[in-house]
């Protein structure tokens, strides 16, 4: 069933006439749902990804395929637990997200999504990669599960950057201080880049969470003050965006960012100081004699 599944797969992604002759019904589903138990593992895949390309008839048939579908997230093969978890968002999409069974189904996305990360970078890296489009269609998804995405000091970049991005889908009111607290600590690593995206992760946390955006302020103020060029640089560049989304707020702090005029050798930055001077140049007493 598997090996045919694929070769129809495959037929159907080069030609739209076999696309029409493949159409799944509900007998066609429950057959591939019965056969999902005698398939190897990457024979499961091709059914699953399949089944992720139909859709239900009613309510009742979606509940029924991800009943049925469910178990193979705690597969130990992470393409099986994917391509699962493809196949639950997508019967999501038919349902009502305020029911309780729609909740339960979140709730059992996230332990296998988190066991994820404890596999080989490449596959953390991929995984992350799906984590962060699943967070975009359901950013409750993974709420309580924040510091499993927390860096470590021997992740390779690549998982770091996602990582970060994963962080910041999930920053809410709720995590912001710890979250805080963390990229500040990676403000202080030796990766120059990893350091920048960073140093920008706490803009944008300021951005999204308004109640605590003073607070990441004065974090990035306190990077300022360590004097490190490409810290500062990339703390005024997001200084800059923060002062955009929040007008006439935060002023008090532009005779500190005015001291670190020198250090500004990047275009970018020299350019998001420009602007800043530029905006609030009446709050500034010597504007005319700045370098």
């Amino acid at each position: 069933v598997a090996n045919a599944v694929a070769s129809l797969t495959e037929i159907c992604d080069n030609s739209t006439v076999a696309r029409a002759a493949f159409a799944l019904n509900s007998s066609l589903v429950n057959k591939l749902l019965t056969a999902l138990n005698e398939c190897t593992e990457w024979g499961q895949v091709f059914v699953l990804d399949s089944l992720a390309q139909y859709e239900p008839v009613d309510l009742r048939e979606t509940k029924s395929i991800c009943e049925r579908v469910t178990p193979r997230l705690a597969h130990a093969n992470p393409a099986v637990v994917l391509s699962a978890v493809k196949v639950v968002m997508r019967m999501i999409d038919y349902m009502d997200d305020t029911t309780e069974f729609h909740d339960g189904l979140l709730r059992k996305l996230a332990p296998p999504l988190v066991t994820l990360l404890a596999s080989q970078p490449e596959v953390q890296y991929v995984a992350l990669r799906n984590i962060s489009l699943i967070l975009q269609k359901q950013p409750s998804a993974l709420k309580h599960d924040i510091k499993v995405f927390f860096v470590k000091y021997n992740d390779p970049i690549y998982v770091k950057l996602e990582k970060l991005e994963v962080i910041i889908r999930l920053c809410s009111t709720s995590n912001i201080q710890s979250v805080l607290a963390e990229l500040k600590e990676y403000a202080s690593e030796v990766d120059v880049d990893f350091v920048r995206k960073a140093v920008r992760a706490i803009g944008r946390c300021a951005v999204k969470v308004e109640t605590e955006a003073e607070r990441a302020v004065q974090t990035l103020l306190q990077l300022i003050e360590t004097k490190v060029s490409y810290v500062v640089q990339e703390a005024i560049i997001v200084i800059k965006d923060i002062f955009r989304k929040y007008p006439n707020k935060y002023e008090g702090i532009i005779a500190k960012l005015c001291e670190n005029l020198d250090v500004l050798d990047e275009p970018e930055a020299r350019a998001s100081m420009v602007w800043i001077i530029g905006e609030y140049v009446e709050r500034i007493d010597n504007a005319a004699d700045l370098p």
